[in-house]
């Protein structure tokens, strides 16, 4: 039941959270706050996995995976946002979430040597209009893309992030899920903590809207969306779920609105209903194949 409804869930969690980044950015630094949050997610998984008596690992496995584990984590949690972030100090959020749209796309198509998935064409045509759907919600105005450290920072965190999600794929599938967060969490605390001492002025303003901010990107986000997504990469393939990170623009466009009194433009609509169209054809326009040389 949980996995039929995890894309939902995770979808509205995610695109909740550039709600919330929106409200708090203005009072804290990218690296010092993700390095704050990365930390106290761990410690709140690790109780989580102690309290409901989480199976225990297999510690052979990990022996045998721990860097990978780590590796995929410090991607997909560290570096992605942390890139993200850096990139929306130069770019506009738009700009951002119109190159964040290559992520399902360059995932799909990096699945197929690494994990051995393969496509349809009625998905290939999914994974396009995803992509079409995200440039009528952000309403991009192409010539803005003029900025190369925030172009390059953006085109990192897709990179980090495609090869976290399909790292993760292919090395954690058995491992108990709680657990394996947390210690990629942990990991991602300590990489952004690295990066913040060596090139930002680290700031954090106590405020209302920072406790709100953080409060979300911690709870909901990290320890809910993040265990959402290692769920569904743990049942299903990377490709296909990296897939709903297409709705995430739309999803936000709308909650923008009704939470904060953003104006909502018929293009966002459309947009909206032309990527949910395109990941509906990724989930449902046949069952993905797998190589049978692959390992995952």
């Amino acid at each position: 039941m949980l996995l039929r409804v995890a894309p939902y869930i995770f979808v509205l969690i995610w695109s909740g959270a550039f709600v919330a980044a929106r409200g708090g950015r203005p009072h804290f630094t990218p690296w010092a706050i993700l390095s704050c949050r990365f930390f106290v997610a761990a410690i709140l998984l690790a109780g989580l996995a102690f309290l409901i008596r989480e199976k225990e690992p297999d510690w052979n496995a990990y022996r045998k995976r721990w860097a990978g584990v780590v590796g995929a984590g410090v991607l997909m949690n560290g570096l992605y946002l942390g890139l993200f972030f850096t990139a929306m100090l130069e770019l506009p959020a738009a700009n951002v979430a119109l190159i964040g749209s290559l992520t399902p796309l360059l995932t799909a198509v990096l699945s197929g040597p690494i994990l051995g998935e393969r496509f349809k064409t009625l998905q290939w045509l999914g994974f396009a209009l995803g992509i079409l759907g995200v440039s009528f919600v952000v309403g991009v105005d192409y010539l803005t893309l003029d900025a190369g450290t925030g172009i390059a920072a953006a085109l990192g965190g897709v990179v980090s992030l495609t090869l976290g999600t399909l790292w993760h794929a292919k090395v954690a599938r058995g491992l108990p899920l709680l657990a394996t967060n947390s210690l990629q969490m942990a990991a991602s605390a300590v990489s952004c903590l690295g990066i913040m001492v060596i090139f930002e002025e680290p700031r954090i303003e106590i405020t209302e809207a920072s406790i709100i901010a953080f409060a979300y990107l911690t709870v909901g986000v990290s320890l809910g969306a993040m265990g959402l997504y290692l769920l569904m990469l743990r049942h299903g393939a990377a490709g296909k779920v990296a897939a709903n990170f297409y709705l995430t623009p739309g999803t936000a466009a709308v909650l923008a609105f009704l939470i904060l009194g953003e104006t909502l433009h018929w293009e966002a609509l459309v947009g909206l209903l032309a990527a949910t169209l395109g990941v509906w054809l990724v989930h449902k326009a046949g069952h993905t194949k797998y190589n049978s040389n692959s390992t995952s």
